[in-house]
């Protein structure tokens, strides 16, 4: 289970900062038994709480520059009283990488750490148990610390029978350390006795186990180790104490609290506190990113500007779609149609809703008669199949699956992964789907397999520009009008593939069974010209009419896991690369679709940045199951991306 500790100085000198740090450095390295999952600390001393907290093993986080920079900023100028409370958490329930479940967990009043399980609280006795947005259920610590939040919020005076009366109803075992940080007043507790501390008047150290109480009173400089027949057991008991010791209290859990100082200390007004969480710091600088003031392309977009009027150059140089229009349309695929119901043409299928609005149009509108096909390669989401299947059931169309060997691909994404890991570079990441680039080069061979020469896409239309997937290798690259990647210039093709060259070569581990593939995604994506009729070039795309068609006509199913946002539903990888971008640049594909729409008028930029904020909400489930399907540690890798230096 978790390891909690403390340090409590009623007093502490300007020169003790040295020896403060290494205090803390003991207890986490002693205490780090207990769990390696995420470390987290907080430290309160003249008003200020500050916690840093992250999703890495505890002894790497005391080697990372902005921890030591936390401590020293928090430990510069000491000459008053500090509490300093930690954890080393293992994971029982609650994701990590939802930030509110990391502790020290931070409510309204309340800061604090828990051990243990609780099985029943009075949030889930009827198996209500609360959902956070972002589709992952809460911990049982943070709905403890939010119950507690809001006990004071509701009753100062009587916030600590209230606590107590709601311990007795837990089910499970519990450990805890918090701090009503307004008041400065800190409690300790167990009902499992999994907590252990020393107190000499004038410091206090708790930790989850006897020996690490023990062998940190030897190895501490600044608190004496001959005193150690004074470590108590907390084991159904009660400790309420203030910052400076002048006030402790130990008492058994059911008895009544009658002191005065302490109701009076609660019941006077709120002391004035500021709160600096490195995580919610860390998630600010992101929402607070400079963004143009007409789309929302932020600071960290590749070859961004501002004008004066701090708007982007991407803004002033877009080019609203050109669609060439219905008429346009049927001018070419009248050419085709055939008059006896054979196959006329063959047309891509993923399941999502512009490949499925698409072949709707196309068959019940414009009377074409269309085969459909999909390239399975291994990342194509089960509710995309079933969607490929109302589509075509209802329709009467033959659809053809072309399936890769999907164990290697699988196994090549994999090691692409990986290799990425050992040294992350954000132009490397589309090498991840380099593996689904045959559904380019397919249509040719199926049209000639069923004798027709029409070949229609549904991919690829302007709102899907993403210039920041070339920015990010170096290469600026202007997408306009559906331009195809094919048709980029000779000199940016060439730099391109001299970025994935040198990555290659500076990182030997792409070197693997997957270089070939790779390679070859290149060539079809870059090097070969096709000749699909774009449908979107065309026709012009509506948001609202195609859900609203899909959803009538053919009880379309949306990934609720994935978000509100559908696009790119069906490809199995995009929640994972988003996942990248927006931890590492800030923004992801969805800040480039929703920029793309107000650039288009279809949307407002207050419309958008609100969309986008919910697009980017963390898919626990979409990358759960992305993990299962490849076969790697999802937790250890999302840690190992959380860790990369952001670029905001």
């Amino acid at each position: 289970m978790c390891g909690l500790f403390g340090l409590h100085y009623s007093f502490t000198k300007k020169d003790s900062s040295d020896n403060i740090k290494q205090d803390i450095k003991i207890l986490t390295k002693l205490s780090r038994t207990r769990g390696t999952d995420t470390f987290g600390i907080s430290i309160s001393s003249n008003d200020k709480e500050n916690i840093f907290k992250i999703n890495e093993d505890p002894l790497k986080a005391l080697e990372r520059i902005d921890y030591n920079s936390f401590i020293k900023e928090n430990l510069n100028q000491l000459n008053s009283p500090l509490s300093i409370n930690g954890q080393t958490r293992l994971v029982t329930n609650g994701t990590k990488f939802v930030d509110l479940n990391n502790q020290p967990i931070i409510t309204k009043n309340i800061t604090g750490t828990h051990n243990g399980i609780i099985v029943h609280s009075e949030l889930t006795l009827n198996n209500n148990l609360e959902v956070l947005e972002g589709y992952k259920t809460k911990s049982d610590s943070l709905i403890l610390f939010e119950k507690l939040s809001e006990f004071y919020d509701n009753n100062k005076v009587e916030f600590i029978e209230n606590f107590q009366n709601y311990f007795k109803k837990l089910v499970g075992n519990f450990s805890i350390a918090f701090r009503v940080m307004p008041k400065k007043l800190n409690f300790l507790s167990s009902n499992c006795g999994s907590l252990y501390y020393y107190c000499d008047n004038k410091n206090l150290i708790y930790c989850s186990e006897k020996h690490i109480l023990l062998n940190f009173l030897i190895k501490s400089k600044s608190i004496s180790s001959n005193k150690n027949n004074l470590i108590k057991q907390i084991s159904n008991k009660l400790i309420i104490y203030t910052d400076d010791l002048s006030i402790f209290l130990e008492f058994d859990i059911d008895s009544k609290v009658e002191n005065n100082n302490i109701n009076k200390k609660l019941n006077i007004s709120t002391s004035k506190f500021k709160i600096f969480d490195n995580i919610t710091d860390s998630n600010n600088r992101r929402e607070n990113l400079k963004r143009c003031t007409k789309c929302i392309l932020p600071s960290t977009y590749p070859f961004i500007e501002f004008d004066e009027n701090g708007v982007s150059n991407f803004y002033r140089n877009y080019k609203k779609q050109n669609y060439l229009g219905e008429e346009k349309f049927l001018e070419v695929i009248d050419k085709y149609r055939s008059k006896s119901g054979k196959p006329d043409c063959v047309v891509g299928l993923s399941g999502g809703r512009d490949s499925s609005y698409g072949i709707h149009l196309l068959k019940t509108k414009f009377k074409m008669n269309p085969i459909a096909f999909t390239y399975d390669w291994g990342l194509t989401t089960d509710l995309s199949r079933i969607n490929q299947a109302k589509i075509c059931g209802k329709l009467g169309i033959e659809h053809i699956i072309r399936s890769a060997n999907i164990k290697k691909k699988r196994e090549y994404i994999r090691k692409n992964i990986m290799a990425w890991l050992s040294k992350p570079h954000l132009g490397m990441v589309p090498v991840i789907q380099a593996g689904d680039k045959p559904f380019m080069t397919l249509p040719i061979q199926l049209a000639k397999e069923n004798g027709v020469k029409l070949k229609v896409q549904f991919t690829g239309y302007q709102l899907e520009q993403r210039e920041f997937f070339l920015g990010f290798t170096g290469v600026n690259q202007s997408l306009q009008n559906n331009q195809r990647m094919s048709s980029y210039s000779l000199a940016n093709k060439f730099k391109m593939f001299y970025f994935y060259t040198s990555q290659c070569l500076l990182n030997p581990k792409y070197l693997n069974q997957s270089l070939l593939d790779n390679f070859d995604g290149f060539i079809k994506s870059f090097i070969i010209k096709e000749d699909n009729l774009h449908f979107y070039n065309y026709i012009r795309w509506d948001e609202d009419k195609i859900i609203d068609v899909l959803e009538k006509e053919y009880n379309w199913s949306k990934d609720l896991t994935y978000g509100k946002n559908q696009w790119r539903m069906g490809d199995g990888q995009t929640a994972f690369n988003n996942f990248i971008y927006y931890s590492i640049a800030g923004f992801s594909e969805f800040d480039n679709f929703r920029s793309n729409q107000v650039c288009e008028g279809l949307l407002s930029r207050e419309e958008a940045l609100h969309l986008t904020k919910k697009d980017n909400e963390f898919k626990y489930d979409t990358l759960k199951n992305f993990s299962e399907i490849v076969g790697f540690n999802l937790d250890d890798v999302l840690s190992k991306i959380m860790s990369i230096p952001k670029l905001y």
